[in-house]
């Protein structure tokens, strides 16, 4: 599979599967390397982000919209083949309502692929004359059973 986009709005879908997201834990998602005219590396991190954009938004149950605001680090180890899988984690020690810094990394079976850390920001509507979360759309939140996904922490 390779980077799929809606042609109205342009965003991108890259995660294949969402396994779980321990609420304020750790989000836990799959995908492959994309096959796609864009840099394997630019993608990795959108992985990363879009993983972590799902712990960031059981935080106010998806109502809120996300910044990717500010990448402190990113180490690429391998870029492997299109179509190889890939296992997405992204977790934090310290999620508000107002977002916060994230860890992830993507494995493959042959190891390491990608680590980063990052900064996400949740923040209300992203225009005057919007009534819902752009990021977790109906569509996207329908297709990777996002609620269905969200393990409450005790």
């Amino acid at each position: 599979p390779g980077l799929r986009r809606r042609r109205d709005n342009m965003r991108w879908l890259l995660l294949e599967k969402v396994h779980s997201i321990h609420r304020g834990k750790k989000a836990v998602a799959s995908s492959k390397v994309p096959k796609a005219p864009y840099s394997s590396e630019v993608l990795f991190i959108e992985m990363m982000a879009q993983t972590g954009g799902l712990l960031v938004g059981a935080e106010s149950d998806y109502q809120k919209d996300l910044i990717f605001a500010k990448i402190e680090n990113a180490i690429i180890t391998a870029v492997p083949k299109s179509g190889t899988p890939l296992q997405i984690e992204a977790w934090s020690e310290s999620l508000g309502s107002e977002g916060g810094w994230l860890e992830a990394t993507i494995t493959c079976a042959d190891g390491p692929v990608a680590r980063a850390k990052f900064l996400l920001m949740a923040v209300e509507g992203l225009s005057p004359s919007q009534t819902k979360s752009v990021t977790f759309h109906d569509a996207f939140m329908k297709h990777f059973n996002v609620r269905e996904k969200v393990i409450r922490s005790s």
